[in-house]
């Protein structure tokens, strides 16, 4: 089942919102500047991900008002951090949230980072993953980007945008054709190539190091040890200069959490807010195998014919594929005319 998609409204604007599991404590996510609630869920990874948070934490996402779901930015609106923490309040007060955690990453951080230093009296524990304080190189903060790579990354957004070739973001994930389909779709739901270049822009503006010493929430610094992007001397900054914050380098090259050892990032995150982390994975473990093979499939290929059978078998794959990963399984293989799965129990198997 997915979540119900409601609405908290700011003015005459309407925010879209989602609240999965009970909590406490309350924990808003926000992995990326542009979302689509509703097309999130499409993705497996991104679904099992959002769903472990769920399992310790109750967990609020939300489209912030110019992307996905939610109405579009008035005329002259403020800058995306500023607009970010009024629909932020707009929805943790539709929800009853006194107090959340907040988890961003990348693009996200300077919001969470702004939210977290204007309005500390609503944020209970700040998560910044593969973040960094300022975003673009200068004489006194030489690690950024330089501003004419910034520059040909904007540009780039122009003609890639909304493609597939955006799963270079993704390595581990290049090779899976459903998932690069999904993340062209995905970006071309959440707002055009100038609207997401527009915010950018803003983004390689944006310095955050004034306000590192004004947050007083308990902060978890996540970053990949091997991100070329942002590299780890950007996590490290950001836990020297925040009062008390920790720093956990992970193992990796990707810039989202979500897909390359997803289970690491979840472990450390669960243990930060609840103070309990995840019970050791035994070397043995008991495990439904689920085993499938087409009737008459010898026959059937011959009534089809060699083209035909191929493409009903790559329907069957692909679905066998995303089904199997919905219901929380690990697809081992396919055997030409069945496929070869495992599950942590047989209910799972079973649906």
């Amino acid at each position: 089942m997915l979540p119900e998609t409601k609405y908290a409204r700011l003015g005459g604007d309407r925010i879209a919102y989602q609240v999965v599991g009970d909590g406490p404590p309350d924990l808003v996510v926000t992995l990326f500047s542009f979302g689509h609630i509703d097309i999130a869920w499409e993705d497996p990874g991104f679904a099992l991900f959002l769903r472990t948070l769920a399992s310790f934490c109750r967990v609020i996402v939300f489209d912030r008002r110019g992307t996905g779901a939610s109405d579009p930015l008035p005329q002259g609106s403020l800058p995306p951090w500023e607009s970010y923490g009024e629909d932020l309040v707009a929805v943790l007060d539709e929800v009853s949230s006194e107090q959340t955690a907040i988890m961003a990453q990348l693009d996200a951080s300077p919001m969470a980072i702004f939210f977290a230093g204007t309005r500390p009296e609503r944020t209970s524990a700040l998560i910044l993953a593969n973040a960094s304080a300022k975003y673009t190189a200068s004489d006194d903060y030489p690690i950024g980007v330089p501003a004419e790579v910034a520059e040909a990354f904007v540009a780039q957004v122009d003609q890639l945008w909304g493609t597939e070739a955006m799963v270079l973001e993704v390595p581990s994930r290049a090779n899976d054709e459903r998932f690069r389909r999904w993340i062209a779709k995905a970006q071309r739901t959440v707002g055009s190539p100038r609207v997401v270049q527009a915010y950018m822009r803003a983004m390689f503006k944006f310095d955050a190091r004034p306000i590192l010493p004004l947050i007083h929430a308990p902060t978890l610094v996540l970053h990949r040890s091997n991100f070329d992007f942002f590299p780890i001397q950007h996590g490290r900054y950001l836990a020297e200069h925040i009062p008390g914050a920790r720093l956990i380098e992970l193992p990796g090259i990707e810039g989202p959490l979500i897909w390359e050892m997803p289970q690491l990032t979840l472990d450390h995150v669960q243990e930060f807010l609840t103070g309990v982390g995840r019970v050791a994975e035994p070397t043995r473990v008991l495990s439904t195998v689920l085993f499938t093979d087409i009737v008459g499939s010898t026959e059937r290929a011959a009534e089809l014919g060699d083209r035909r059978w191929r493409e009903v078998l790559n329907v069957h794959d692909e679905l066998a594929h995303r089904l199997v990963e919905e219901f929380g399984g690990r697809l081992v293989k396919t055997t030409g005319d069945g496929i070869l799965a495992t599950f942590d129990g047989p209910g799972r198997g079973l649906r």
